[in-house]
């Protein structure tokens, strides 16, 4: 695993921006629209359209101050393939309104076109913790 080449920490920086602006066009160029993914809200989306309706209109206008954390990125890539792995964070609202911080972790698969890179494959995850797991909430009760 090696540290994020600039064209790819690039990419974080652009798309980062555009989920903070709202910027669904922006963010929409950096995907190809065959894209799959995995997210928060939806379980999986298998195109463009169904992403961007399915689980960005959901989360973007709910959350500000998206960002990777940049320190923690890795990547594998090739001349026309990359995955790229970071944590992020950003602030969404509780039922009651109140800030809460949500933490997690993406993957992102990225193919080279004559446009740059395009994102084919992404999974948003939101951190694991232990009292939503039930696996792990009974092992500690033995």
């Amino acid at each position: 695993m090696q540290s994020i080449p600039e064209s790819l920490a690039g990419w974080l920086r652009v798309f980062s921006k555009a989920v903070r602006e709202r910027d669904f066009t922006t963010g929409r160029n950096l995907f190809a629209g065959d894209v799959t993914a995995f997210g928060t809200v939806y379980f999986r989306v298998d195109n463009l359209d169904e992403l961007v309706s399915g689980q960005w209109q959901t989360v973007w206008p709910r959350t500000t101050g998206f960002d990777f954390n940049h320190a923690s990125a890795r990547s594998v890539a090739t001349a026309d393939l990359a995955t790229v792995m970071a944590e992020w964070e950003s602030t969404g609202l509780d039922g009651a309104q109140n800030p809460v911080l949500r933490r997690g972790r993406a993957t992102i698969v990225l193919k080279k076109s004559a446009d740059g890179w395009k994102a084919v494959h992404t999974h948003f995850s939101i951190n694991p913790h232990s009292t939503h797991d039930p696996v792990l909430r009974h092992a500690g009760s033995r």
